[in-house]
């Protein structure tokens, strides 16, 4: 094999990795605190979509004149999907810190999530906090003006763009998410935490003793 061809080689091998880890990221992340004889635990379990942030912008009449026909929308956005701060305190205290993001290359599918953590039993104050790291910094109005003359002609496609990004900020997680509740834990008790998707928030409940 050439020395050429052998760094093509290792090139592919290191790419192929980079790819296998990018897609286990924002995957299923175990993230265990150990749980001492006598603990609880708070267990986090959820599946849901990144949200996608986008900087937007309309372009003039100027702008639009110099796109070929096929690429004339009158609103331009780029984006990337969000980054989310998990944050976990129990009694005041932080305890646990984490940044989430959805899988994939693109970090595009959703956020596959589970984290258990030990907590000592009795009556604790649980707070658990999704928080969006990235933010929107959007130039100009961002509604599209499907019948405006000379705008596009492609006023079916923005129309079907527009209803896109409303479909996907139903479905993604807020930006923000809160669950701070006052519970009484047994030894070997399990605080569950999960993402409702209906009601898009978090919710806490009582599961099965830890083995």
């Amino acid at each position: 094999m050439s020395i050429a061809r052998m760094a093509w080689h290792v090139a592919g091998v290191a790419a192929a990795i980079g790819g296998a880890l990018a897609l286990r990221e924002g995957s299923v992340h175990p993230w265990a605190i150990p749980r001492k004889s006598g603990d609880a635990q708070v267990r986090l379990s959820w599946s849901a979509r990144p949200e996608r942030v986008e900087q937007c912008r309309r372009l003039s009449d100027a702008e639009l004149a110099e796109l070929p026909p096929h690429m004339r929308l009158r609103l331009q956005c780029e984006g990337v999907f969000a980054r989310y701060l998990l944050t976990v305190r129990v009694d005041s205290s932080g305890i646990a810190s984490d940044t989430i993001r959805g899988g994939g290359l693109r970090h595009d599918r959703p956020i596959r999530l589970f984290r258990e953590i030990g907590v000592p039993s009795g009556q604790r104050r649980v707070k658990v906090e999704v928080a969006r790291l990235d933010s929107t910094s959007a130039a100009g109005d961002t509604t599209e003006d499907h019948d405006t003359p000379g705008d596009t002609l492609l006023g079916f496609r923005a129309g079907r763009e527009a209803d896109e990004r409303q479909r996907r900020a139903r479905e993604a997680m807020p930006a923000r998410l809160v669950l701070d509740t006052l519970i009484s834990l047994a030894p070997g008790h399990v605080l569950l935490v999960a993402y409702d998707e209906t009601a898009r928030r978090l919710t806490g409940r009582m599961a099965r003793s830890v083995p």
